[in-house]
């Protein structure tokens, strides 16, 4: 049945949906966004209602302000309570005829918002604060702010299951959808940055932007230019500020808790010579991938093929529903192994059905090489529900690997799951990126190559105090009780007993750095971490960050910014950090040496996590916001029945299948036609004799630096390397060759005397290529052929045997290039 507008179907009947509007306000500086998001639910109906709204939070966000508004005459603010006593409370509340709000978390990115008893004709806004830390976009000094709008169909169930629902009220992997959702969103972002805004853009939306407000270059508002469904997709804004990416570390106290919370950020820039690599690229092709995804997928992969160095072994595995190898192990790159994975490159469909993600990296992981370091590239639109089995998978393959394994996530689509791309990046100590389907990903997919085939660095090591108090020798010795297993009484079979009660877990630790291992460092990747010290510990002023590399020791001192900030956001940040970290088995209390080879019991997880969520007002896996309305004796007789449900759905998109005849299929239809090449000027002279002129004039554009003539030009590569003469790399360039490049042959003969016909044409084709990717290409995409650009210079380096002629060549080639560009014909 077809659902129209704001209503959705309850017993045959259809019923208005309460939620009117959405309005998001952020505030960004810096690296840090504070989000507020208020929802209108206004009941049309004569009975009193409840609404029940799942929606979207970006994975890395620290909920930490809940408020509601009825009428616009009073306010409810939230607290912070245990999830289960949480929901009772609501409950009751709800049967006594109050006004009851409430908002739990399904998952790391899911949470829902119930609103219970809103009477007929009332207005309720329930407001949700979070503050976040941003991502770093793949150009330099930029950052990506995320507002995730949309949760899309996830494939599978999660682990997560009523029976295992710890009294919440909301109802786990349930979520409504309609091919339709008519609420609008409202949005009015404004940054300050500590330095001048160079840009702002939006890949997902039309956006206004207003710059140097009052004067300031450093501030700016955005807003949306038309109106949207809040539904539609995510919302990304790409801002640009000078000093962004330096190195920085600021101390903030918090005066609820007396104490200091430092931030050492940055973005580093440094070259580490590269290893020889196993790499394997693992492709979603599941149905929710659909076209331009898959698309956006498939090119991604034959860029990240031709780059690849020579001497590394790599593989591609296909999975949805199923998976399948391109290669039963991981190969020797060849001109052979490049042609088989280039031909599934350019086939691929979306056509694997469901996704599971679990069972396609399981195998990857057994079928990994032991002789060398492994590095996996998972692309895909992330949309599971098993995501904490599948995190548990990599983290125990990471650490069985020691080190000589990563993965790396890229996230594809307008409405991806940030929680199982960042979290499998982050278990497999690789990093994550994310595309929409607006956007290229080529950047950020060499950008992830190039750091993957550099060693690792380890032996990380930051220095926050003047003495080093992560080494704490105190220890807690407070017995806990430790979770038994549930014993059946129709079963005698064995129960294995318990670890004995762990009376020395060391917990007591005075400085509390977050992440507690320290995350890699990658070139061009935020870098963040931070530490919160215990009341009346002071920072250094200066933060030293250490780490080992295979070419020697690393080494950053950071001056500690001199003004103190006041408040809690970079607490709350830090706070996240910890509860994530207890949430992965990675906290302090489950990595500190002093707890090796000890049960860590979930009953002291739980804990910790409630601890930290009350202290820094946090909803969480075991902790919801809660506020109550109570209403006197009139308004409860209205309202004191039991409320009808209401669920508010998430739009649902369907994938439409398209077939695109493009000009490249047409030109290689016409390549086809072409007769044979011997790789001499003569055949070249009869090849160019038989162009149209409408050949002639296409061939033109591969003047300009385009993506497509970069793409097409890099078609032209052997996997060593090298370009090879023959007549479509002569076509590409057409007539010019006969006057330039001819006269260009005859000075590298001078020049290598000595070398057949066959290497000269070979040295020809090789050095106008690096010209030609250099003159033509490097402005605007230097980081997408840098690879490609060092492979074929390699190669010619390696033909050529003389730095000297090298030179001479080069620059030749280059005039060549130059004058080719310049010239009109």
């Amino acid at each position: 049945m077809q659902i129209y507008g704001l209503c959705f179907i309850v017993e045959q009947e259809i019923k208005p949906i309460p939620l009117q509007n959405v309005a998001v306000e952020a505030n960004i500086v810096d690296m840090i966004a504070e989000v507020t998001i208020s929802q209108v639910y206004k009941n049309i109906e004569e009975d009193t209602i409840e609404a029940l709204y799942k929606f979207p939070i970006y994975e890395a966000a620290a909920i930490c302000g809940f408020e509601a508004e009825i009428d616009g005459q009073r306010k409810v603010k939230g607290i912070v309570k245990e999830a289960k006593e949480a929901a009772k409370e609501y409950n009751e509340a709800i049967q006594k005829g109050h006004g009851a709000y409430l908002l739990e978390s399904e998952s790391e990115d899911v949470f829902q918002c119930s609103v219970g008893n809103i009477t007929s004709g009332q207005t309720v806004v329930i407001k949700i604060t979070y503050v976040t830390e941003l991502k770093h976009d793949s150009e330099s000094e930029k950052i990506r702010f995320v507002l995730p709008t949309n949760i899309a169909p996830r494939y599978g169930s999660s682990e997560y299951s009523s029976s295992s629902n710890d009294g919440k009220i909301l109802n786990p992997d349930v979520v409504s959808y309609s091919n339709k959702a008519d609420f609008y969103l409202e949005l009015a972002v404004t940054c300050r940055m500590t330095s001048a805004i160079q840009n702002i853009e939006s890949p997902s939306h039309k956006i206004s932007t207003e710059m140097n407000i009052e004067g300031n270059p450093k501030i700016s508002k955005i807003t949306l230019t038309e109106q949207i469904t809040y539904l539609e997709k995510d919302f990304i804004l790409v801002v640009k500020s000078k000093d962004l990416d330096q190195p920085r570390a600021f101390v903030e106290y918090n005066p609820e808790t007396q104490t200091n919370c430092i931030m050492l950020t940055l973005v580093p820039k440094f070259s580490l010579n590269t290893t020889i690599s196993e790499l394997v690229f693992v492709v979603d092709r599941s149905g929710s991938m659909g076209v331009e995804p898959m698309k956006k997928a498939a090119q991604a992969l034959e860029l990240l093929l031709r780059s690849l160095p020579e001497d590394c072994y790599f593989n591609v595995v296909s999975f949805g529903s199923d998976y399948d190898s391109l290669f039963p192990k991981s190969e020797l790159y060849s001109e052979t192994t490049l042609s088989e994975a280039l031909n599934l490159a350019q086939t691929m469909k979306s056509n694997y059905r469901g996704t599971k993600v679990y069972n396609v990296l399981e195998w990857v992981f057994k079928n990994s090489r032991d002789d060398m370091s492994t590095s996996i590239f998972l692309i895909t639109d992330g949309e599971v529900r098993n995501v904490d089995q599948i995190v548990e998978l990599v983290s125990k393959h990471e650490e069985e690997k020691n080190d000589d394994l990563r993965l790396f996530s890229l996230g594809i689509g307008d409405s991806v799951s940030h929680n199982l791309v960042e979290s499998v990046a982050r278990a497999g100590k690789g990093y994550a990126q994310f595309v929409t389907n607006d956007e290229r990903m080529d950047k950020k997919v060499i950008g992830m190559l190039k750091n993957a085939l550099k060693p690792p660095i380890k032996d990380y090591n930051i220095t926050w105090t003047e003495v080093n108090l992560l080494d704490e020798k105190e220890l807690d010795m407070t017995p806990i009780e430790v979770d038994k297993p549930t014993i059946s009484f129709m079963s005698d079979d064995n129960i294995e007993p318990p670890p004995p009660p762990p009376s020395d877990i060391f917990t007591d630790i005075k400085v509390q750095q977050a992440p507690y291992i320290i995350p890699p460092i990658y070139s061009g990747v935020r870098f963040i971490v931070y530490c919160i010290l215990e009341k009346n510990i002071e920072p250094w002023k200066v933060i030293t960050l250490k780490a080992t590399s295979q070419d020697g020791p690393m080494k950053l001192d950071i001056p500690l910014d001199p003004v103190t900030l006041q408040g809690s956001k970079i607490h709350r940040l830090a706070a996240r950090k910890l509860i994530q970290d207890l949430n992965d088995k990675k906290s302090f209390i489950h990595k500190h040496p002093k707890n090796a080879n000890k049960h860590i019991p979930d009953s002291l997880v739980k804990e910790h996590i409630v601890k930290l969520a009350k202290t820094f007002n946090l909803a969480s896996k075991y902790t919801s916001f809660i506020a109550i309305d109570e209403r006197n004796n009139e308004s409860l007789f209205e309202s004191q029945i039991i409320p009808q449900i209401r669920e508010v759905p998430q739009l649902i998109k369907s994938y439409g299948r398209r077939r695109m005849l493009t000009g490249e299929a047409r030109q290689e239809d016409y390549l086809k036609s072409l007769c044979s090449f011997n790789g001499s000027m003569d055949g070249l002279e009869k090849l160019i004799e038989g162009l149209s002129v409408s050949q002639q004039e296409v061939n033109v554009i591969h003047k300009e630096p385009k993506i497509e003539n970069l793409f097409k030009f890099l078609k032209l590569q052997s996997f060593d390397g090298k370009f090879l003469p023959n007549e479509t790399f002569y076509e590409f360039f057409y007539k010019n060759y006969l006057d330039g490049f001819n006269n260009f042959k005859q000075e590298i003969e001078k020049e290598l005397s000595e070398l057949s016909e066959k290497e000269i044409e070979e040295i020809l084709t090789s050095c106008i290529a690096i010209a030609y990717l250099k003159i033509v290409m490097f402005d605007d995409f230097k980081d997408e052929c840098e690879m490609c650009y060092e492979k074929a210079e390699k190669a010619f380096k390696k033909m050529i045997g003389n730095n000297e002629k090298e030179k001479i060549i080069i620059e030749k080639a280059e005039e060549s290039i130059k004058n080719w560009v310049n010239n009109s014909d």
